[in-house]
């Protein structure tokens, strides 16, 4: 009875290690691996069996069980498309499958791998920008099988007029989460290649979410000696990488570089193309609601399309999550949905200790990058809200410090 106890623990960090290694790397589910993972936590839910019937249970159960189906059938009675109905209510059974799953002795584990597999994605990332610097010519057949793969954007790119190559993975969003922990925990090369991936990837939000969270974190750079002031030595190696980096990109982009400045400036002033496009598609929410306000509360309903003159067509998905969220399901179940979060950061940013404050900083700020693109409601983010509630159940409600951060 002891060794079954044991393997099924084990097999149960094996499930948990699989869901987050896999929904990195393959976000998009093109590589399949993905829905591997989640058909093996499925067996190994079946095996385990029973599972503890709590408020917590309960709660999101409601929140990604039967809301959503709710919701999936009021967006077929709107005439959804059911295609895409499917594709976004299948987010919340991974999410569903890991609630049951976690528990004080992977936790850990979840995030170390978490925190990893995006670390993979930042060499992924470098490693692919400089083959197509070196040989171009490879450009398309990268992109091709990228693309065809469902793994994110690859390929030439667009920045003001001038093209360069791109790298973007699908989940490159959060690569800021892993940038804050690994920044946090001292591992200060990790973040810097973290660092890198971000700015190869030409993503300005993550960029510009990075250097802001970077700051805060940034706090106490000097350190005192014999009433003067010092660089810490670690902190010193980093900027001297950094600056190494910096002035590389600078020469390798000399030509270019009022572009660089443009493509950052604009975006901060709201000139850019995709800020001006999301401004219509908020202008185009704001008169969907006008038009039938019903939907505030009920929502359209999964898979359902309206008119955004961001795209000039109808739409499902547009680049502001948090309310496209609201679209689709409603007032009502994206109050709770955002209560839990808010709840999360909030309780994490009260704990009197760094590391939860750390946590806070990188999950309020995934929250908020991920909301620029429609990945709010992925397996992904979803998967990380229901990690960072497990974190705090076991961590800081039940006052056991001793769990994070272990290895």
């Amino acid at each position: 009875m002891a060794l079954s106890h044991i393997l099924k623990y084990k097999i149960v960090d094996i499930a948990v290690v699989l869901m987050f290694f896999a929904t990195v790397i393959d976000l998009g589910g093109g590589l399949g691996i993905k829905y591997a993972s989640y058909t093996f936590a499925l067996f190994v839910i079946l095996l385990k069996r029973r599972f503890p019937f709590n408020k917590s249970l309960i709660s999101f159960g409601i929140l990604f069980i039967i809301c959503p189906i709710l919701s999936f059938i009021w967006g077929i009675c709107n005439n959804a498309e059911l295609n895409s109905a499917i594709i976004q209510i299948t987010p919340f059974i991974p999410a569903f499958f890991l609630l049951l799953l976690l528990d004080k002795n992977n936790i850990n584990i979840a995030l170390y791998v978490f925190n990893n597999s995006l670390l993979i994605i930042a060499i992924l990332t470098i490693a692919i920008y400089l083959l197509l610097i070196v040989n171009p010519s490879l450009i398309e057949l990268i992109s091709g099988f990228m693309i065809n793969h469902n793994m994110g954007f690859f390929g030439n790119k667009d920045i003001e007029g001038s093209y360069f190559p791109n790298v973007y993975f699908k989940s490159v969003l959060f690569l800021n989460f892993a940038f804050i922990i690994f920044y946090s925990k001292k591992q200060y090369y990790k973040s810097l290649i973290i660092f890198v991936g971000i700015l190869l990837s030409f993503s300005k939000s993550a960029t510009i979410g990075a250097i802001i969270c970077w700051i805060l974190l940034e706090i106490n750079i000097f350190h005192r000696k014999n009433n003067h002031l010092y660089i810490k030595p670690q902190k010193m190696k980093l900027i001297m990488i950094i600056l190494s980096c910096s002035i590389f990109l600078i020469v390798s982009y000399w030509h270019e570089l009022d572009v660089f400045y443009n493509y950052f400036v604009n975006a901060l002033t709201g000139k850019s193309a995709t800020t001006i496009v999301r401004i219509k598609h908020f202008e185009s929410v704001i008169q969907l609601f006008s038009d039938n306000p019903r939907f505030i509360i009920t929502g359209q309903g999964l898979g359902t399309r309206f008119y955004t003159s961001g795209f000039g067509r109808l739409a499902d998905n547009i680049e502001i999550d948090h309310i496209n969220t609201i679209r689709k399901f409603g007032f009502i179940w994206s109050t709770f949905f955002y209560y839990i979060i808010i709840w999360e950061i909030l309780i994490l940013q009260k704990s009197k200790l760094k590391q939860y404050k750390t946590l806070c900083i990188a999950f309020f700020s995934t929250f908020i990058l991920v909301g620029t693109n429609p990945l709010l409601i992925s397996p992904l983010f979803l998967m990380l809200m229901v990690l960072v509630y497990k974190i705090i159940h076991y961590n800081i409600q039940k006052n056991d410090f001793s769990l994070y951060y272990n290895i």
